[in-house]
């Protein structure tokens, strides 16, 4: 809600008005300004983006570590805030077996976005499953959540393979002709033959890759390329290694 001046000569109908409108937004669960109040929110719209993780990019029996980033408005905070986090039993499918939620969290004094971090664990129904796991704040005296379309941090979990949101997004090209950086620069085309293969190369190393480190992105590109050059040598191409749609598997990065 943007607030503005009220001038004195209509002092009484603004502040009427601003009365009328502060209990409108609270009917509807909207952040009403508290400076006495922290307000935490997640950084995705639970509407509209879930935070998808596939055990398909671990090693085997090996946790996944998920970073949650979260916003915090209202009173500005000169020292740490604690808070905690619990499960939205409404939308969570996922086994409480199948992963820890820290005990407390903490936004560092002085920032506006800090992260919390939940482990996930692999269990064989994930092969054949997708799980929900909901994140909640937990509210108290001086904290409470805000903003209801960030108030949920939604996380699929699934061991089945998917092509990752960082080989889908239009990220490059113009608006006329959008692209995506890692189809046209670094891995090509996708394939789930080809992910698999780019997956066993960060693994080898014991590397998660969540999209963002272009460097990590190049150097695995180019192990995976070089690998392909090992299997194809001396072969000719009709016996060249392909993908499962029996399309050679190549990739466009230099090096």
């Amino acid at each position: 809600m943007r607030l503005r001046m009220i001038y004195p000569m209509a002092a009484a109908f603004g502040l009427a008005a601003a009365g009328t409108a502060l209990v409108s937004c609270d009917e509807e669960g909207l952040l009403v300004n508290d400076n006495t109040v922290s307000y935490l929110t997640f950084a995705k719209d639970m509407t509209q983006d879930t935070t998808t993780v596939s055990f398909q990019m671990y090693n085997e029996g090996v946790d996944a570590v998920i970073p949650i980033e979260v916003h915090i408005s209202g009173k500005v905070q000169t020292e740490d805030l604690p808070f905690t986090v619990s499960i939205d039993e409404g939308r969570t499918t996922l086994d409480r077996s199948l992963y820890e939620l820290p005990e407390v969290c903490t936004v560092r004094g002085g920032q506006f976005v800090d992260t919390l971090y939940v482990t996930l664990k692999n269990d064989p129904s994930l092969k054949t499953q997708t799980k929900i796991l909901a994140l909640k704040f937990d509210e108290r005296e001086g904290v409470r959540t805000g903003d209801r379309h960030y108030a949920r941090a939604l996380i699929a979990v699934t061991d089945r393979l998917f092509k990752p949101d960082w080989w889908s997004v239009n990220d490059a090209g113009t608006l006329d002709y959008p692209g995506n950086s890692v189809d046209w620069y670094y891995l090509g085309e996708y394939s789930e033959t080809k992910y698999r293969m780019f997956l066993d190369e960060l693994k080898k190393d014991g590397v998660t890759f969540d999209g963002s480190n272009r460097q990590v992105l190049r150097k695995y590109a180019l192990r995976l390329k070089n690998t392909l050059l090992d299997m194809n040598a001396g072969k000719p191409e009709s016996e060249w290694v392909k993908d499962e749609n029996g399309v050679v598997i190549t990739l466009p990065v230099a090096g």
